[in-house]
């Protein structure tokens, strides 16, 4: 990398910039010695002209729709890659071979349970309180129960935390949902790959798994097709007691409203002298 100079005159004082060619990107200015020489500041709200780091993982230019996480495209990643496949990328800066993924597969499945003691955290939230809070202020908690990866300049305790912070992610925003909708936490799974393990945190119960519908209703009538059947009216608690009243029998019905069968408008009918 070449490096070029830029002059800045103030008055009659000119100061000598260097300008870094970065691997992807327009070039910058280094501006680092300015106040320090001419005693100014440079002015940029929002940073929309300053580069605040210097990045050797991720490269995104919005205008242009472009992010690079370690030189490789994001839809060729999403494509081709999965989720702790990038996660490897990320943290080590190459993709991983076979064996080297499955160890890293293992490690952070290892690690996705959390201290048992963390379950009291999210009981001091309101219940209202919305997940992302939640989850925030639970791993800002987690630095209160690891306290060998607390070190930045260790490379080994930068690796461990990041490896827990993988693994107990999923574990705590799955928690945080279950808080949010009153019920229980579930633990998770090691038998499960990482999507999966999520997926079970997330909408199963302790009396079944996510797997097992639960036994329809005989007033339902016959499900043509069972697997099609969306979620959201297999667990619809607005329709729960409209169905539970459903499966009263007619006769009952008719009884306690005095309401006649046929085909003429339903009307209510006089109240007799006798009651049943």
């Amino acid at each position: 990398m070449a490096e070029k100079n830029a002059t800045l005159t103030i008055g009659n004082q000119s100061y000598d910039l260097p300008i870094h060619s970065p691997t992807a990107g327009p070039d910058v200015i280094d501006i680092r010695k300015l106040y320090g020489q001419a005693n100014v500041f440079t002015y940029d709200p929002g940073f929309t002209s300053t580069a605040s780091c210097d990045s050797t993982i991720t490269f995104i230019d919005g205008e242009k729709g472009e992010l690079l996480h370690r030189g490789y495209p994001i839809d060729q990643l999403a494509s081709k890659s999965h989720y702790l496949e990038v996660c490897f990328l990320l943290l080590y800066g190459y993709l991983p071979k076979a064996e080297e993924l499955e160890k890293f597969e293992s490690t952070i499945t290892r690690h996705t349970m959390i201290h048992e003691q963390m379950h009291n955290f999210f009981r001091g939230f309101r219940r209202d309180a919305h997940p992302m809070a939640v989850m925030v202020g639970v791993v800002g908690a987690m630095a209160a129960f690891y306290h060998d990866s607390t070190d930045i300049a260790d490379p080994l305790q930068r690796e461990i935390a990041s490896h827990r912070l993988i693994a107990k992610m999923p574990t705590i925003a799955a928690m945080a949902y279950k808080y949010s909708i009153g019920q229980p936490f579930v633990y998770p799974r090691n038998d499960l790959d990482y999507a999966a393990n999520f997926l079970h945190m997330c909408f199963s119960v302790p009396s079944r798994g996510i797997h097992r519908r639960p036994d329809p209703c005989p007033c339902d009538g016959p499900d043509l097709h069972p697997a099609r059947r969306p979620r959201a009216e297999r667990l619809d608690l607005d329709r729960a007691p409209g169905l539970v009243l459903g499966c009263q029998p007619l006769r009952l019905h008719r009884r306690r409203h005095r309401l006649p069968l046929g085909s003429r408008p339903w009307r209510r009918q006089p109240r007799p002298a006798w009651r049943c």
